[in-house]
């Protein structure tokens, strides 16, 4: 994968979360969802913490459980219309992956990996926050 290529994907990710709704502060989760595979496979520390009561666990199988559990973080976590959700800092180009480090509309950094299938879809994706 190329820098270009790697940052063409990040820019579509960061407008797909940073997106809102008309009138609304929750991010167009269909919009969210087109830049993941059907067999996406993500893993994070919230979801562990957050997910217990559907599930438990730190990995998310499927785009219908990861839909679920992302409209669920978008609706007891909204950002009001105006502010964006995660600031771009970094983009980073791997072998079939992209790794991009931004700041959360909290404060916090974080940073995600996405594995990529030929089609530029995330099949696999690794959240990392500190």
């Amino acid at each position: 994968m190329t820098l270009d290529e790697a940052n063409a994907f990040a820019r579509r990710w960061f407008a797909a979360w940073n997106q809102h709704l008309p009138g609304g502060s929750i991010a167009n989760l269909d919009t969210i969802m087109a830049c993941y595979d059907e067999h996406i496979e993500h893993s994070s520390p919230f979801i562990a913490k957050f997910n217990a009561a559907h599930g438990g666990g730190d990995t998310l199988r499927g785009k219908a459980e990861v839909s679920a559990y992302f409209g669920r973080a978008l609706a007891s976590n909204p950002t009001p219309p105006g502010v964006t959700r995660f600031d771009p800092m970094r983009v980073t180009a791997g072998t079939d992956s992209v790794l991009v480090v931004y700041r959360r509309w909290t404060g916090e950094i974080a940073g995600e990996v996405f594995f990529l299938n030929t089609a530029g879809l995330i099949v696999r994706s690794v959240s990392h926050y500190g």
